[in-house]
């Protein structure tokens, strides 16, 4: 494998740099180690490369160790409490911070192990380099920690592919058994370690998974108490929530309460208590939580310069956030919010239509919210939109061809044709896939029948049978949906009521359907089972007082509206549903907003303005200035590319096998580029003589223009560096026209993917 190119002089300084950071005796020497990869090994290639900063709203936390430095100290301590807040990624960079303030510090890597304890391979990396340093400068009670986490993360059998499903799951609760005793020796012999308890707690939590069975909820809760009464804003309401979150959630009212308080710069800390609140039906406080969290997360990302699905939890934080926005009536918000998921960065490592995040939530919850709140005629007017473009997973193309022609028989401007056509369409594909189980019969016959091989190798590969018939069974219900709605539509009752036995519709959505079809008794029995199952929602309230009011049902009506008036606080009554009650309204004598709007409940806490945690909509930040030479010497100003698209990717050099194969595989996509309206640049962190060199014996002329950044300060200012090892990263950056960044990739390989950035560049730049 080639290497990055490097006088030698500067290789033994960076690598002197590099062992002085992280003090390890055993690091890889410059010929052994690819560009842009880390010194230290495979677990030091991934996670974040760049500097920590000390951050404004991390909950105070005490854990002494055996370092010197008091930034060092600094940085383990943030590390830890974003550990509380399952913030892993900036916990992460702190631990790193702490090790490079530090470099004989070994309880830094038991935080960066801890940063990763989802991440078995990366944390045994980790808990190795804490192992190999924990015998020098290292208290008791760190190696305690130290110890207790290398048991736990040990490899039980040589070759773990091996093990059955049985000895892996036995195995995983003897390393929990064995680490909850591990803490446990730790509060024996540290018994005001405040922070031992609050992993003792978190880890009989998560026991429970591991096969350790929660006996007594109470009995932690009791460890909870002391946590708390020593510190009674320790991030550990954090792990009160999820105590009593599934059994009681009553009993965390006063840690959700505090846990956003307790830590007000991480965003999963304001999220938690939307746990407790959504079970107690309390959505609007449920709502306020997650927005908070939402915005708290965007402000970060956009100052740190992180796309969105790098944080844990984002993606699910904010799909959460709609669906209670749907509960509440902020329908509006809703729908901005989806689709504002919707618009975020996709990279194929996390988030994709078929992986999950953003994508795949941001989709889904923007046709609930079209389809629950009847918006019918928005419905068809994003088929020609930027948001529900048409998708190669039949999966989710099915589900939306169904939705469509359900708004061609539902919306004013609805064309019924069109949806009939549709239908049909859905039918066929259906018959496709019948046809599929009857040749994958046929094929079983033929082998059966001892079939040649050469004839069984010209028979095409079929889906397996499970697959297709879950996949009828999908289509079947989408066809079910759409005859229901037809069936709605032209008031057959009798149809309708067959095609609902396997459209499996929401009970509103039903209601609201069959009662178009005269059965309106049938309706308000079908949608007062909704209210029941579904208190303090505002869309099932809704749908019983204007299918009652239809019926002649006034007074009845009247009397569910005034419920009504108080559960739709905060909802959007200009939305359709809503709307339809304004007879209602004036019956009841009230002019304009009918809302009730009550006083916030005594437990919530402190609750800061919500625009002072940062913006409701992620948004790109603006890219760095930045000036690199060509190969002639001649300055190139970014500036010159201001108004138009490109793509800036940084390489390491014509030594970097990995970065030619890059810009070789871009090479044959700059057509599909330009006509797109993107420039390409690419920036090197060679010197201009090493870069004239290179081109001049490189084999074949490349039409990306290639610049030097010798100093690497323009890699700097964008994060292609690692700042703990003081190394260039390689990266790759899609900036509009108006100079923001819309889409990044920075790591220790050049991202390879060509055709889905020339895809993912040409949808985000069509977005309005």
């Amino acid at each position: 494998m080639l290497l990055r190119i490097f006088p030698t002089a500067t290789l033994l300084f960076v690598c002197l740099l590099a062992n002085t950071i992280y003090g390890s005796d055993d690091l890889a020497g410059p010929d052994e180690v690819e560009a842009g990869h880390s010194y230290h090994g495979e677990a030091f290639n991934e996670g974040p490369r760049q500097a920590g900063q000390i951050l404004a709203g991390m909950p105070k936390i005490t854990f002494p160790t055996s370092t010197k430095s008091g930034s060092a100290q600094q940085f383990f301590e943030q590390g830890i409490a974003q550990l509380h807040g399952f913030w892993y990624l900036e916990s992460e960079r702190s631990f790193r911070q702490a090790a490079s303030e530090d470099p004989a510090m070994a309880i830094a890597y038991w935080g960066m192990a801890m940063a990763n304890i989802n991440n078995q391979k990366r944390a045994r990396g980790f808990i190795d380099e804490a192992m190999k340093l924990r015998n020098s400068d290292t208290s008791k009670r760190e190696k305690l920690y130290i110890e207790a986490l290398d048991r736990m993360t040990e490899k039980v059998f040589d070759d773990e592919d091996k093990r059955s499903k049985d000895e892996k799951k036995e195995a995983k609760q003897n390393r929990t058994e064995r680490y909850l005793s591990d803490l446990e020796e730790i509060l024996h012999q540290y018994p005001d370690d405040i922070e031992a308890k609050a992993f003792l707690v978190l880890s009989l939590w998560l026991g429970d998974r591991d096969g350790v069975k929660l006996t007594s909820r109470l009995a932690v809760d009791a460890l909870l108490r002391q946590i708390v009464d020593a510190n009674p804003m320790h991030p550990a309401h954090h792990y009160g929530i999820h105590l009593w979150d599934s059994k009681h959630p009553d009993n965390a009212l006063e840690s959700a309460a505090k846990c956003g308080p307790s830590s007000p710069g991480i965003a999963h800390m304001w999220h938690m208590p939307g746990h407790i609140y959504s079970k107690l039906k309390r959505y609007n406080d449920a709502a306020w939580q997650q927005e908070a969290s939402a915005r708290v997360d965007h402000s970060h990302m956009i100052q740190s310069h992180l796309m969105p699905d790098q944080i844990h939890n984002f993606a699910h934080n904010n799909e959460w956030l709609v669906r209670n926005l749907l509960f509440v009536g902020r329908v509006d918000d809703a729908l901005d919010l989806s689709r504002n998921l919707i618009s975020l960065p996709r990279h194929p490592k996390y988030n994709t239509m078929s992986k999950g995040g953003s994508a795949k939530f941001g989709r889904e919850r923007l046709i609930q919210t079209l389809t629950q709140y009847e918006l019918w005629d928005e419905l068809l007017h994003e088929s020609g939109g930027d948001y529900l473009v048409p998708t190669d997973n039949a999966t989710f193309q099915e589900d939306w061809m169904g939705w469509s022609a359900v708004a061609q028989f539902k919306a004013k401007l609805g064309k019924p044709a069109e949806g009939a056509r549709t239908l049909r369409a859905l039918q066929r594909r259906r018959l496709a896939l019948q046809g599929q189980l009857l040749d994958l019969a046929e094929q079983k016959t033929k082998k059966n029948e001892n079939t040649t091989t050469e004839e069984q190798e010209d028979t095409p590969e079929l889906p397996s049978r499970d697959k297709i018939k879950k996949h009828i069974a999908e289509l079947t219900k989408i066809i079910a949906r759409v005859s229901a709605a037809s069936a709605s539509r032209h008031k057959d009752a009798a149809a309708f009521k067959r095609s609902a036995k396997n459209a499996k519709l929401d009970p509103v959505l039903e209601a609201r359907w069959l009662a178009r079809t005269g059965e309106h008794d049938d309706a308000i029995k079908l949608v007062r089972k909704a209210v029941k199952d579904s208190p303090s929602q505002v869309r099932p309230l809704a749908v019983l007082v204007d299918l009652l009011w239809e019926s002649g049902k006034q007074e009845e009506a009247t009397k569910e509206f005034e419920t009504l008036r108080s559960v739709a606080a905060v909802a959007d009554i200009d939305t359709p549903i809503l709307a339809r009650l304004g007879p209602v309204a004036a019956h009841a004598k009230i002019d304009g907003d009918w809302r009730i709007t009550s006083k916030p409940a005594a437990d919530l806490g402190d609750r800061p303005p919500l625009d002072q945690l940062g913006p409701f909509r992620w948004h790109p930040y603006q890219a760095e200035s930045w000036g690199a030479k060509r190969a002639d010497g001649t300055l190139v100003a970014g500036d010159e590319f201001d108004g138009k698209p490109r793509i800036l990717v940084f390489y390491l050099g014509f030594g970097c096998l990995h970065c030619m194969e890059q810009l070789h595989a871009m090479e044959p996509k700059t057509q599909e580029f330009k006509d797109l309206g993107i420039e390409l640049v690419a920036i090197s962190s060679e010197t201009v003589e090493e870069l004239k060199t290179g081109q001049d014996n490189f084999e074949a002329k490349m039409s990306i223009p290639l610049l030097s950044d010798a100093k690497q300060h323009v890699f700097k200012s964008f994060g292609c560096w690692d700042d703990f090892e003081s190394q260039p990263l390689h990266g790759t950056f899609l900036i509009d026209a108006a100079g923001n960044v819309r889409w990044q990739d920075i790591g220790y390989e050049p991202f390879m993917d060509i055709d889905f950035l020339v895809n993912e560049s040409k949808r985000l730049l069509e977005l309005k």
